[in-house]
């Protein structure tokens, strides 16, 4: 396992599979870039993590759990393209968001703004946040389509673990 390899699936940990973080007071933990991103995602990804998430976490998941879902060595590999290549259009989601506030806000501080601008800016903003609601859909949904039957059942009863635990760390 490369180390560039390990950076990236960590940083998807954080950005995927704890979403419980964000609920902590923010001097309770550093402010990671990893950590930025996670909350970043989670304020502008049309409940992601509550509605989707839940019930398909998704490829780095997966390869998290490769163990005990048995992944063979081909799965292991198709899903950590599907991880990388979900976390780079993350990325460039969240890049495209922020610039699109940035339009936003300078058009705003016109004196005299235009109507049509500010329009146009509010439906990039729009758009950009519907693309971080629905890009990883098609990853997560992949992952678990390379999983066989049995597989499959050990995904859902894991799945379903997680996410109780997950609940019981936001409620503590």
């Amino acid at each position: 396992m490369n180390m560039q390899w390990l950076k990236k699936t960590t940083n998807i940990v954080v950005v995927l599979c704890i979403p419980a973080l964000s609920t902590l007071p923010a001097q309770a933990m550093a402010a990671t870039p990893s950590m930025k991103a996670h909350a970043y995602f989670k304020k502008h990804s049309l409940g992601f993590p509550e509605i989707f998430y839940r019930y398909h976490p998704g490829p780095h998941w997966d390869l998290v759990h490769a163990s005990a879902l048995h992944l063979a060595p081909a799965q292991i590999r198709q899903e950590k393209i599907l991880a990388e290549e979900m976390m780079h259009d993350t990325q460039h989601g969240i890049m495209t968001l922020k610039a699109a506030y940035k339009r936003y806000k300078a058009d705003a501080r016109m004196p005299n703004p235009s109507t049509q601008v500010l329009i146009q800016d509010v439906k990039e903003i729009g758009q950009a946040q519907a693309y971080l609601g629905y890009e990883m859909i098609p990853y997560h949904l992949e992952g678990y389509q390379l999983l066989d039957t049995a597989q499959q059942a050990t995904y859902h009863r894991l799945a379903h673990q997680n996410w109780i635990q997950m609940m019981k760390m936001m409620h503590h």
